[in-house]
């Protein structure tokens, strides 16, 4: 790894360890890799590198194998689907090759690219394919979260298709499973949340803000707990979008949307502060 370009860039965003490291990873971690070139699980380098505006293929040596670069970029396209930055999460995934793939990550493969095809509004019939791979040919016997995500995401497609009674279906499979499952370490959890999340966003849409506040306040609960920043800002914004639908203060308005500020910047989120600014005219 190039880990002198990694130090270079945490110095010229003038933050210390402890400060780059915050809601991520502890700082010993942060400094063995730094001092040792022990590099932390791929998952937690993402997100160290998208605090400092660097791509995995910045500290990664070009001539890793296959496999090893293959997940590298499956895991930084998963992240960016976490900081909506769909588009580039896409151009990740269009490197990969599917050979280089064992069966548990190309069922993070299609998850992934299912999500994305869902969220920038691509043919249903697309978002769907993906999904099916996972729930009917490569976790047929529904025994991993694949096939929760896989619900989730189905439900997330047909809402934004319109769709309210199919998209039903699919978050009622999943809510009464999602307090349940376990948090054993950041992966896990960004996809509990992930799924908190999307089916709050249903909830929301249908106009059934008690159920949709619920999940949003034990999805916040499970980023406070565990230090997870990212996922923050989203659950804060749409807590102020709640709000505003129905007619709360103003005062509880603004508080969420300033926590959500507060963690989109942390996490450099542009696009989230963007959909901040639109929403507050």
């Amino acid at each position: 790894m190039d880990i002198n370009r990694f130090i270079e860039a945490r110095k010229a965003h003038h933050l210390s360890q402890a400060e780059l490291c915050q809601g991520i990873c502890t700082q010993a971690t942060l400094s063995k890799f730094e001092s040792s070139g022990k590099a932390p699980a791929i998952r937690i380098l993402t997100q160290l590198c998208a605090r400092l505006d660097l791509k995995l293929d910045d500290v990664f040596p070009v001539n890793q194998p296959a496999q090893s670069q293959a997940s590298a970029l499956l895991e930084q396209a998963e992240f960016k689907l976490i900081t909506s930055e769909y588009e580039s999460a896409l151009a990740d995934l269009g490197k990969i090759d599917l050979a280089d793939l064992n069966n548990k990550s190309q069922m993070q493969y299609y998850f992934v690219r299912g999500y994305l095809s869902a969220l920038l509004d691509k043919p249903i019939a697309d978002t769907l394919y993906d999904f099916n791979l996972i729930l009917n040919d490569l976790d047929d016997t529904h025994q991993t979260i694949f096939t929760l995500l896989a619900y989730t995401g189905s439900g997330v497609a047909y809402s934004r298709n319109g769709e309210n009674a199919k998209s039903e279906f699919y978050f009622q499979k999943i809510f009464d499973k999602l307090q349940t499952l376990p948090l054993t370490d950041n992966q896990s959890i960004w996809r509990v949340l992930n799924m908190v999340f999307y089916t709050a966003e249903y909830f929301a849409s249908v106009a059934d803000y008690e159920t949709s506040d619920s999940l949003l306040h034990y999805g916040y609960g499970i980023c406070a707990k565990n230090h997870v920043t990212y996922y923050s800002a989203k659950i804060c914004f749409l807590l102020a979008q709640n709000a505003r639908d129905e007619h709360r203060s103003e005062t509880e308005v603004v508080d969420h949307l300033n926590d959500a500020k507060t963690f989109a910047k942390l996490n450099n989120n542009t696009q989230l502060l963007a959909k901040i600014a639109a929403f507050q005219g």
